[in-house]
């Protein structure tokens, strides 16, 4: 089920599991403003949170244990970018390394006897902290777009590698060479963020990249152009010599393991190829969305994974 558009009031998720009387606290919070959606069970819970994305959590926990569903619930609805603030209602101090080793990364505790007047000063407070944060994020994506490198991984960044494609593809048009490109994506990215550390997600894309400005040439580009994609800009590399430098990047990758902080993962990648002969009409964009057709169609045959575009009306790749 998609998640509701956000309301003009800043919804607050009430996630009564243990059967508290939290009616005066939902009171005061909708006469503060807030939108009250309440759950008592964690179906319940897991539903709401399946319907909407609130502004903040507060729970009130059943059974607040490390791994348990509760805090699985709340770290599934986390993203590197939106954290969601949570707030505990605890009986007492006894849960509160518990609730402190969650990988959240903006939460707060209120000890019974709960204040509603104190409960809706942390919301507005964590709701504050979260829109700060999130403002902050996105200047600072702004201004790593403005730089020639990616912080990240070293590579270059996707707003350089725009400017270079452009002007290799011009260069490829004036003296009629060929010029392909590799997007490269890292396969089930998403399930290493859900399941681990976001630390250790950062190191597996710094082990791509390395590796990948350790298999191309000298004269060739690679780039970060996404979360977990990585574009490679081949100057005068004709189709079949794509192909094999793509084969080279997949096999020195899937070949190793990165492991950080107790972590281990074998990753792969799934490569998609569009080539310019020099003379057909084509544009920089025509031949990335190209490129991503053939990543698609390696990642639908099973990932891990090198498909050249094939060119033909039907817009299909074929495998390399």
């Amino acid at each position: 089920m998609e998640p509701q558009l956000a309301s003009a009031c800043p919804v607050v998720a009430v996630l009564n599991h243990s059967g508290a009387d939290l009616q005066g606290l939902e009171a005061a919070l909708r006469r503060g403003g807030f939108q009250v959606e309440a759950s008592t069970s964690l179906a319940a819970s897991l539903r709401l949170l399946q319907r909407t994305r609130p502004e903040v959590v507060l729970l009130s926990p059943l059974a607040l244990v490390a791994g348990g569903l509760e805090i699985e619930q709340l770290e599934a609805l986390q993203q590197p970018q939106d954290p969601i603030p949570v707030i505990f209602l605890l009986d007492g101090p006894q849960s509160l390394k518990v609730a402190a080793s969650a990988k959240l990364a903006l939460r707060d505790f209120l000890f019974q006897p709960w204040d509603p007047a104190e409960a809706v000063q942390r919301i507005e407070l964590a709701v504050q902290h979260r829109r700060r944060l999130r403002d902050l994020q996105a200047r600072t994506q702004r201004l790593e777009g403005q730089v020639s490198m990616d912080f990240k991984t070293g590579l270059m960044s996707e707003l350089y590698f725009g400017r270079i494609f452009t002007m290799e593809f011009k260069r490829a048009q004036r003296h009629h060479n060929t010029l392909s490109l590799l997007l490269v994506d890292v396969d089930n990215f998403k399930g290493v963020n859900d399941t681990t550390e976001y630390a250790f997600g950062d190191e597996v894309l710094r082990h791509v990249g390395r590796l990948l400005r350790e298999t191309v040439r000298e004269t060739d580009y690679p780039a970060r152009c996404g979360g977990d994609e990585f574009c490679v800009l081949l100057p005068q590399t004709s189709p079949a010599e794509a192909v094999q430098t793509a084969m080279r990047i997949r096999q020195r990758i899937s070949g190793t393991t990165v492991q950080s902080k107790g972590y281990s993962m074998q990753v792969t990648v799934s490569i998609g190829i569009d080539s310019y002969d020099g003379r057909a009409p084509s544009s920089p964009e025509l031949i990335k969305r190209n490129a991503n057709k053939a990543l698609q169609e390696a990642k639908r045959r099973g990932k891990n994974q090198v498909w050249l575009f094939a060119g033909n009306p039907a817009d299909t790749a074929q495998e390399a």
